[in-house]
C-alpha cells in the first residue's frame, strides 16, 4: 500500500474513520478539512499533520488543546495516530465552526469595523487570562488563528507552537510567526504573557489597518530592518493609524507594541480592562463597492471632496436617516475655499466626530 500524499486527499475519502467533506485550511502542517467522524455520526474540523516530526511532539497541540475548557478558546476533542500506507498521520479532532476566522469579517478595503475589532480583542484577553493563569503562552496570536464561534464570538485556536512554563517565566519558543514577532524573541530572551500580549496588539492594528499591512512592511523593508523597527518601537507609530480609528485605542494598541515589556500591560487582564471601557458609538467601514461610509445610531454618512477652479477645495458632509432613506447636507461640516491640508483637517474632523457620536 503506498502512501497517500496530502495532494491526493479528495472531498468523499475516507480518512480512517472520517468521511472527508471539504477542506477548510492548510499549511506546511498539512491540512485541515470538515470531516464527519462515522463512528460517532458527529462533524468536526480535523488537522491532519504530515509524517515529520515524532508522533509524540505531532500529539503535544492535541494534548494541550483537549486540557482547555474556556468559551474564548478552541477545543480539542481527541487525535489518532492513524498508519496509512507506512505513514503515521497525526489528526486532530476539534470543534468546527462555520463562520471560518475573523479575517471573513473585513471589508473590501481589508480592514475589520471598530465594533467588531474591540469585541473581538476582548474575548482573544479573554482567552489568553486562562491560558495565562496555566503558564500557557500562546505564541501564535494572529488574526488567521482567530475563529468565529457561536454569537460571533472570538475563539483563538491552533496550539502548534504554544510555550509551557513551569512558573510563569519565559520559555524558548519551538518556532514564531515572523511578522508578530516580539523584541524579546528577537533578543533570544525567549516567550512568555508578554509577548503574547504584543502580538494581540499587531493582530488589532493588522484587523483595524488592514489585514495585510504589516506583510506589506515585511516585504518592504526586510526582514533585518523589520525586526529592528520592531525592537525600537518604530514599525508601528501613532501615524500609522487612519483617521477612523480613535486615540484611545490607538495608545492601547501602541502600549501593547512596546520594544520595552515593561512598559507593556502587565496582564492581558489589565489591557481587555482598557478595551471595555472604550464606547464608540459610530464606526467607518467600506462598502463593496468601495465608497467609504459612516454609521451611527440611525444615519448613514459619506462625504465628498469637490476641487473647485483655482485648485480650492469644497469638503460637503453627509447624512442619511437608515429608516427614511433622505440625506441631507451637515452644515458644521461643510466648508468650501480650502487648500488640500484645510481640505484633509476638515474630512478628519468630520471622521472622528462620526466615531465619536458628536
Amino acid at each position: 500500500m503506498s502512501p497517500i500524499p496530502m495532494s491526493t486527499l479528495l472531498p468523499g475519502m475516507q480518512v480512517y474513520k472520517y468521511e472527508l467533506k471539504r477542506r477548510i485550511g492548510s499549511g506546511n502542517f498539512g491540512e485541515v478539512w470538515l470531516a464527519r467522524d462515522n463512528a460517532v455520526g458527529h462533524e468536526y474540523a480535523i488537522k491532519i499533520l504530515l509524517p515529520g516530526m515524532p508522533v509524540p511532539e505531532r500529539l503535544r497541540e492535541a494534548y494541550i488543546g483537549h486540557s482547555l475548557a474556556h468559551g474564548n478558546l478552541v477545543h480539542v476533542h481527541q487525535a489518532d495516530v492513524v498508519n496509512i500506507g507506512g505513514n503515521e498521520l497525526v489528526i486532530i479532532a476539534m470543534d468546527y465552526q462555520p463562520e471560518g476566522s475573523i479575517t471573513k469579517l473585513a471589508n473590501s478595503s481589508s480592514f475589520i469595523p471598530l465594533p467588531d475589532v474591540i469585541r473581538i480583542g476582548i474575548d482573544i484577553l479573554r482567552g489568553l487570562e486562562y491560558l495565562h493563569g496555566q503558564n500557557i503562552f500562546h505564541n501564535d496570536v494572529k488574526p488567521e488563528n482567530v475563529l468565529l464561534g457561536e454569537d460571533r464570538r472570538g475563539m483563538l485556536g491552533d496550539y502548534g507552537i504554544v510555550g509551557i512554563s513551569t512558573d510563569g517565566s519565559p520559555v524558548p519558543p519551538q518556532s514564531t510567526y515572523r511578522i508578530h514577532c516580539a523584541p524579546e524573541v528577537l533578543n533570544h530572551i525567549g516567550i512568555d504573557a508578554k509577548t503574547d500580549i504584543f502580538q494581540t496588539g499587531m493582530t488589532l492594528f493588522r484587523m483595524l489597518v488592514g489585514l495585510g499591512t504589516l506583510r506589506d512592511k515585511f516585504n518592504k523593508l526586510g526582514e533585518t530592518n523589520y525586526y529592528q523597527a520592531i525592537c525600537n518601537s518604530k514599525l508601528v507609530t501613532v501615524n500609522d493609524f487612519p483617521h477612523y480609528i480613535p486615540n484611545r485605542l490607538r495608545r492601547i494598541i501602541l502600549k501593547s507594541l512596546s520594544s520595552n515589556p515593561a512598559d507593556r500591560y502587565v496582564s492581558a487582564l489589565e489591557m481587555r480592562r482598557d478595551l471595555e471601557k472604550l464606547n464608540f458609538p459610530g464606526y467607518w467601514t467600506v462598502a463593496p463597492s468601495g465608497a467609504f461610509i459612516g454609521y451611527c445610531n440611525n444615519y448613514e454618512y459619506r462625504f465628498e471632496q469637490r476641487k473647485s477652479v483655482g485648485g480650492k477645495s469644497e469638503v460637503i458632509a453627509f447624512k442619511k436617516n437608515k429608516a427614511t432613506q433622505r440625506e441631507t447636507r451637515i452644515a458644521k461640516h461643510c466648508s468650501s475655499g480650502l487648500n488640500d491640508a484645510q481640505a484633509a483637517k476638515q474630512i478628519e474632523r468630520f471622521v472622528k466626530a462620526v466615531v465619536e457620536g458628536k
